[in-house]
């Protein structure tokens, strides 16, 4: 592990166990000691900038995120990867969202989440207890920024039959992954946790083989299959379990593993 110049790790499910809403305390000076040493931690999730950001308040200056599953990458406060729709494309998609009873639709810009709420509730969960910055609005076309993901967010019970009336209309037109028991993300062809590692490893001058990375769901298998050091959760979607890597329960017990290695 003595190679290692970069750790990315997904958060929900991986990095945040037990559904947990924040990072356990003990974390975060391991997190320092690395990034004294030289090694860049990297966050890495569907999640929104900002609150990303909030999570990991003690050493927030010190990251780069990989954010809305790798449609934006932030390095130093500066925009190193951002990936945007088609305006049409992306229109198509928040309103077919936005037509299905059982959906919420979230709409990624670069610093905020666009919601078109059915429930307050909705707006609630996203606002105070994920802790995005929300933009509620009345129409997608009221969004004057480019679009950089489209998101669904419905009860666990019916994430297939939802995926199953959107997914077919938008093959080929965009990647569609899931994320979690309760959201599906569409983003640009192209789009991945994945790609979003190559191109922060070209910026930073990191090999695959000097990156560590942690996941447990679809939405992580391109970072997965990127790296030379994968590590899949125990337990995790069954469905990356044909990934070739190595498992874990805590990813803060590999972290110090790396540490000693110093």
């Amino acid at each position: 592990m003595s190679k290692i110049k970069l750790i990315a790790s997904d958060l929900d499910g991986t990095l945040l166990l037990n559904k947990a809403r924040k990072c356990e305390e003990s974390l975060f000076p391991v997190i320092s000691e690395l990034v004294d040493r030289g090694i860049y931690f990297v966050p890495a999730s569907g999640r929104q900038y900002g609150s990303m950001q909030k999570l990991f308040y003690p050493v927030k200056d010190r990251l780069t995120y990989l954010c809305e599953n790798g449609a934006l990458v932030m390095h130093l406060d500066r925009v190193l990867v951002k990936q945007q729709f088609e305006d049409d494309l992306a229109m198509e998609l928040c309103h077919a969202i936005i037509e299905d009873k059982d959906c919420e639709v979230l709409i990624s810009g670069e610093r905020t989440s666009y919601l078109i709420p059915k429930n307050q509730a909705f707006v609630h969960h996203m606002r105070d207890v994920i802790g995005n910055h929300v933009t509620v609005i009345d129409s997608p076309e009221r969004i004057q920024e480019p679009i950089i993901k489209v998101s669904f967010c419905t009860p666990e019970d019916k994430l297939r039959a939802v995926e199953s009336r959107l997914g077919p209309r938008f093959e080929g037109k965009c990647l569609r992954v899931t994320s979690g028991t309760e959201w599906i993300d569409f983003a640009p062809l192209g789009t991945s946790k994945g790609s979003a590692l190559e191109s922060i490893g070209e910026a930073l001058g990191i090999a695959p083989d000097e990156m560590m990375a942690f996941g447990d769901n679809e939405n992580d298998r391109a970072m997965l299959e990127f790296v030379g050091h994968p590590y899949i959760m125990d337990p995790c979607n069954p469905t990356v379990l044909d990934i070739p890597a190595k498992r874990c329960t805590r990813v803060e017990d590999i972290l110090r593993e790396v540490l000693k290695e110093f």
